[in-house]
C-alpha cells in the first residue's frame, strides 16, 4: 500500500508520494526493489 497516497506535488517521480497528516506534507520515496520507504523531508503549511 506504499502506493496509497497522492503522486508529490513537489517531485515528478512516480515513486514519490506525499502523505498528508494535519496540515503536514510528507514527501517519501518508495523503493520496492529494496522493500524500503525513505521519507524525504516535513513541510508545515504557514499562514502569513
Amino acid at each position: 500500500m506504499p502506493y496509497k497516497y497522492r503522486k508529490s506535488y513537489y517531485f515528478s517521480d512516480d515513486n514519490i508520494r506525499d502523505y498528508i497528516f494535519k496540515g503536514y506534507v510528507i514527501p517519501y520515496r518508495v523503493e520496492i526493489n529494496k522493500n524500503r520507504l525513505t521519507i524525504l523531508g516535513i513541510i508545515k503549511y504557514k499562514d502569513n
